[in-house]
């Protein structure tokens, strides 16, 4: 009786499916470059997005999404595109601060889809008030939770 065999061995589990509307992903190393300093330095001068607090802290969302093609890993933090504003309460110090709990959990919370507000926010850098307009849009528009 013959066992099953794989035809082709050097291909990794799962590295030819595609991901789901994915065209251009903004995943890539962290930078070191200014143009991430000048990117993070908007961002800190945002309001919280989840107390309103001025100024807030650039706050990276870790957890990975296939969908947007967003990876994760212990230890990595996630390029500076995936920076939200929250202040450092909501960012570090209280006991439901997003480093504090599961992260999935506390932006479901505040009712706010974080991933494409990410997006928004960087797809606008460089303009701060676009920026500014797109934080009070998604306060705006959280669901009740």
């Amino acid at each position: 009786m013959h066992k099953p065999q794989r035809i082709v061995h050097d291909i990794k589990p799962g590295a030819m499916l595609k991901r789901a509307g994915a065209t251009e992903s903004p995943q890539q190393p962290r930078s070191t470059d200014g143009d991430a300093d000048s990117y993070l330095a908007l961002v800190r001068l945002l309001p919280c997005l989840s107390c309103g607090m001025e100024p807030s802290e650039a706050a990276h969302v870790r957890f990975a999404s296939a969908s947007f093609g967003k990876a994760s890993g212990i230890g990595k933090k996630p390029h500076d595109c995936w920076a939200a504003p929250l202040c450092s309460s909501c960012h570090r110090l209280a006991k439901t601060a997003q480093h504090e709990r599961n992260e999935r959990e506390f932006w479901e919370s505040l009712g706010i889809d974080i991933l494409p507000a990410c997006v928004a926010l960087y797809a606008a850098r460089g303009d701060l008030a676009r920026m500014n307009s797109i934080v009070h849009v998604t306060i705006a528009s959280r669901r009740k939770t």
